[in-house]
């Protein structure tokens, strides 16, 4: 595989960055899906057919009814949906059957508890489930096989970010040459960080060859991308390795992996989705009375945009509710909010002391750049203790592997407000990086209901 030179060649390696691998596995999922449906109902409704085909489909209706969403949450939580079935048929099969045989199991407590036995046909039953498992093995085989030829073997997307080094790429992999990308892996610059995301963007795999006194540098890059990242190299102890891996043939040191895998993020994208149309639904009329109430006392938008750093360190405009004069609103934050600060309007100090200036991210939560639930997203500027964020401690932008969120752990424990002190921002990151380890969609609920007792705070003015 020969280079990619982001320079000469930037519309072809954003494509085939974007657009393969991750659309289509999502696609094979719902083939997968959609075929284990099929084969489970139509079995039922086979034998259903053959031994009782004038009486109607009523019990194949009904057992299907059962067993089909059983069946769904059962492969669903153990990953019968997973990567590794695209790679591996016959796990897949296995998985299935076994979420197969816990839905039937299921069913049969139920007819047993409910006393549904006598209406309960054993012959369509027992029958129907063989053809179910026959039928689930063979169609997972097969489609198995076709994924397989379609992928190509490989469902994933693989960079190799090769930073001063020659490296001759597997087929299929996506070499990048640093230098032409022209990002140093010791910078601060956040919009350095922004374009080396943009060019990431699609990939779910990164690894980096580069020479060891680079190691430690790409080693803190990698760990502040939502992407397993590895690097080429000896140099265990100092790059915080996780794991050991393999790649062409050679060892590779494991140092990140994204915390959400594809499951995980399409699990927290609808809680998202469904909190934040509820949520803008149900504040509408809100939104509007604020709107004007800002308009009326002084002149200018009802809204505010500020640049923040968001996942993948990539930057977007997040909203807020206007709380400033228009002429002394900071779009940098370079300067922190003070007590009766007087950039501060009078509505915009009772939104800002009841949180109501932050419901407009609902609207970043429905395009996709911020979460309900997540590490609050910073400005470029933000400061502590006369020092930039990520001049405090090396780990300041592992927090952004994962979406920003409109409320967070850190909020509920109280942290939020001024960063007057350097521990200001260290407390605030210490929930952060607990909240990417320990990350669930019932923790998820749990923050957010926990922050109905936290709007109204002595940090919020």
């Amino acid at each position: 595989m020969g280079y990619l030179n982001p320079a000469s060649r930037e519309e072809d390696t954003h494509d085939k960055l974007t657009s393969p691998n991750l659309v289509r596995r999502v696609r094979a999922y719902c083939l997968i899906i959609f075929s284990d449906i099929v084969a489970i109902v139509g079995s039922f409704f086979a034998i259903n057919a053959i031994h009782m085909p004038v009486e109607g489909f009523q019990h194949a209706i009904a057992m299907s009814a059962v067993i089909v969403p059983i069946f769904l949450w059962d492969a669903i939580v153990n990953n019968a949906y997973g990567a590794r079935v695209l790679q591996r048929p016959r796990e897949g099969a296995f998985k299935a059957i076994r979420a197969l045989v816990f839905a039937l199991v299921a069913l049969l407590i139920l007819a047993y508890s409910f006393k549904i036995g006598a209406a309960f046909s054993r012959i369509i039953f027992w029958t129907g489930a063989l053809l179910a498992s026959v039928m689930l093995v063979s169609e997972r085989l097969v489609i198995g096989r076709i994924l397989e030829r379609r992928f190509g073997g490989i469902p994933f997307n693989t960079v190799v970010l090769c930073d001063g080094i020659a490296w001759k790429g597997l087929p299929g992999d996506i070499c990048i040459d640093v230098e032409a990308l022209k990002f140093d892996p010791t910078t601060d610059d956040p919009h350095s960080y922004h374009d080396l995301a943009t060019w990431l963007v699609g990939a779910d795999r990164v690894l980096v060859v580069c020479s060891d006194d680079r190691a430690v540098a790409w080693s803190r890059v990698l760990k502040s991308l939502a992407v397993d990242g590895e690097i080429l190299g000896p140099d265990f102890d100092r790059l915080g390795a996780i794991g050991i891996n393999y790649h062409a043939g050679r060892q590779t040191i494991v140092v990140s992996t994204g915390p959400l895998h594809l499951r995980e993020r399409l699990q927290k994208r609808i809680f998202d989705l469904v909190v934040a149309s509820v949520g803008l639904l149900v504040l509408a009329l809100p939104f509007i009375v604020v709107a004007l109430a800002i308009r009326w006392e002084t002149p200018g938008a009802a809204l505010f945009r500020q640049q923040r750093i968001g996942r993948d360190n990539r930057l977007f405009w997040m909203y807020k509710f206007r709380s400033m004069h228009s002429d002394q609103s900071d779009s940098s934050a370079s300067r922190l909010t003070a007590r009766q600060d007087a950039r501060v309007t009078k509505v915009g100090e009772f939104i800002r002391r009841n949180s109501i200036d932050e419901l407009p991210q609902l609207i970043n939560v429905l395009r996709g750049e911020m979460s309900i639930v997540g590490p609050r997203p910073h400005a470029l500027s933000a400061k502590a203790a006369e020092k930039l964020y990520w001049e405090i401690d090396e780990r300041y932008r592992h927090r952004h592997v994962v979406k920003p969120g409109v409320t967070g752990l850190a909020q509920i424990r109280g942290y939020r407000g001024a960063t007057v002190e350097q521990a200001d921002l260290t407390n605030r990151l210490a929930s952060d990086l607990e909240y990417l380890i320990d990350w669930s969609i019932g923790r998820d609920l749990w923050i957010l209901f926990r922050t109905l007792f936290v709007i109204r705070h002595a940090n919020a003015f």
